[in-house]
């Protein structure tokens, strides 16, 4: 109900932008996008144990309601040999409820003293041009790839500092390298945060990387490199592959491994670590049913780069493996997990929109970590935990709220042996309306 009160007014807004630019004539306005998006999340959590970095050491249970409010903004590409553009965004965030100690799990702002801010926002802006199919972009932006990737699993992204530059040229095919010197997470108000490791606490003064992606219709495979300066340096290949069998049924594979070491300085410590991952899936009609397996080899867990404020959470999203769920990445060291996993559209039984999900995931012979930056650890001894997820979406089809999304998700969590995430259950519940505007 508090997405859709918020959607009323921007439903006057959009045509007056739309009126703005009826008449433009040149690409810059043409090519131009503004999407207004309404996001409201309810967060009830409870937890028990020590926990590490994922949940912030000085909160009590996370419970908080929030509203936030986005306006995102592309601009077209100026005529011309090079083109120029534009990328603009600002979110409004609003505390509904949530008390001070309870709030805080990145979808409300805190000040200094911990206490949960009524309201916060920010903006940022990045500038772009373009020859052929060739772009670079500079400023503040929203990453996606398997060395460097932002997160939107709060009330707002995730964000980064820096230049990308890509290329198009080939059919299928994406080229792209990027150099990033800062982060901002979810409920901040500044662009000037660090890059940090989410497990160790150590920051990095800047993130470099290169990589592509091929993409055929059955098929595609990554690689990519990255650098975290003086932390460590890390490879990624992956890839898919789909076998259709008939119209209403196919089986799909997924593999992906990242190999990670110490550079630099190695301000994190000495890392030597493989992780990998595959999962196979077969889908037929309504069902789907996949089964996955992930494997970390040596003495610390898989790290990942995190955004903002360092150990406020776990705000990136680098680490396409198999198994990093809702309240745990099954990253220890040395971990093995398996998942099971079952997906129900409701589509072809009359309810369009609708869909469900199960998983189940178990982790085991996670051993302490001889790494003094990953400390969580250091009483694991063969550790086990496990989690079920369950989640529903739906998507509403038609009317006023055309298009709201609404999704309930619960994750249950139970650690064992000196398995660092502790015991938690996390119940969300989210709405997202987005507007079209132009």
């Amino acid at each position: 109900m508090t997405t859709l009160t918020a959607y009323r007014p921007l439903v006057l807004l959009c045509p007056l932008f739309l009126s703005a630019y009826s008449h433009a004539e040149n690409g810059f306005i043409e090519d131009s996008h503004l999407v207004i998006t309404s996001r409201s999340t309810v967060l009830n959590s409870q937890m028990k144990g020590d926990g590490h970095h994922r949940f912030a050491h000085d909160r009590r249970d996370p419970r908080d309601v929030s509203l936030g409010m986005r306006a995102n903004f592309a601009s077209g590409f100026t005529q011309g040999v090079v083109g120029v553009g534009l990328d603009a965004y600002g979110f409004s965030g609003f505390k509904l409820d949530g008390g001070d100690g309870h709030a805080g799990y990145g979808n409300i702002q805190m000040n200094h003293e911990g206490e949960a801010q009524r309201s916060f926002g920010r903006a940022g802006v990045l500038i772009k041009a373009k020859y052929g199919l060739t772009e670079i972009r500079y400023g503040q932006m929203q990453v996606t790839n398997p060395v460097f990737a932002t997160s939107d699993t709060r009330l707002f992204p995730s964000t980064a500092t820096g230049i990308l530059l890509s290329n198009r040229d080939v059919e299928g095919l994406l080229l792209e390298t990027g150099r990033f010197t800062a982060g901002t997470e979810p409920s901040s108000t500044s662009n000037k945060g660090e890059l940090w490791a989410n497990y160790a606490f150590v920051p990095t003064d800047s993130v470099s990387f290169a990589g592509g992606r091929y993409d055929q219709k059955q098929w595609g495979v990554s690689a990519y490199a990255a650098e975290f300066e003086d932390l460590w340096r890390q490879a990624y290949l992956g890839g898919n592959y789909l076998w259709e069998l008939d119209d209403r049924s196919r089986f799909a594979l997924d593999v992906n491994l990242y190999h990670t070491r110490d550079e630099g300085r190695a301000n994190a410590g000495d890392i030597r670590t493989t992780a990998y991952s595959s999962q196979i899936s077969y889908a037929f009609g309504r069902h789907r049913l996949a089964i996955a397996y992930q494997r970390i080899i040596g003495d610390t867990p898989f790290d990942y780069i995190g955004f903002g404020n360092n150990g406020s959470g776990a705000f990136g999203n680098s680490i396409y493996l198999s198994n990093p769920i809702m309240a745990s990445d099954f990253n220890g060291p040395n971990e093995k997990s398996w998942q099971l996993r079952y997906d129900l559209d409701m589509a072809a039984s009359g309810f369009p929109g609708l869909s469900f999900m199960a998983r189940y995931v178990f982790g085991y012979d996670i051993q302490s970590s001889g790494n003094s930056h990953y400390g969580a650890w250091n009483g694991a001894d063969d550790a086990q935990h496990q989690e079920l997820d369950l989640e529903a979406r739906y998507v509403v089809q038609s009317g006023v709220a055309k298009d709201l999304r609404i999704r309930l998700r619960e994750g249950m969590h139970d650690a064992k042996r000196g398995q660092p995430d502790g015991d938690v259950n996390m119940h969300m519940l989210i709405f997202e309306l987005p507007i079209n505007c132009f």
